[in-house]
């Protein structure tokens, strides 16, 4: 049998008590930390989720994004769904300016519309 450390998800604390069962059978558990924001969580091993290698899988997912790689290509090379790198690829879309910055015919529009 394995023993694991529970921590809270938000906090990261250790002072985890288990708080019952869901009716689907997982355990709850409670953050007896007065400063945290969440109470009852249910905890979700990386095993469960495929998640495992997310934060490693995922910088590079963005360095190559950043560096004008294929969405194909990337999810080839590093084993993930294509569907994933897709995703990661429309986020930073969305925060990334565009590589010539904001042309002054958008800035234009921008502010009749505001206006």
């Amino acid at each position: 049998m394995a023993v694991m450390d529970v921590r809270c998800p938000d906090c990261h604390g250790l002072n985890v008590v288990k708080y019952g069962v869901q009716p689907n059978g997982k355990q709850r558990y409670l953050c007896q930390d007065p400063n945290c924001a969440r109470r009852i969580f249910i905890l979700r091993p990386p095993t469960d989720t495929g998640m495992a290698r997310l934060p490693t899988d995922m910088r590079r997912v963005i360095e190559r994004a950043l560096a004008g790689a294929e969405i194909s290509r990337t999810a080839q090379e590093l084993h993930l769904p294509t569907e994933t790198v897709a995703e990661v690829f429309q986020l930073l879309a969305r925060f990334t300016p565009p590589p010539g910055g904001v042309s002054r015919q958008r800035r234009t529009l921008r502010r009749r519309a505001a206006g």
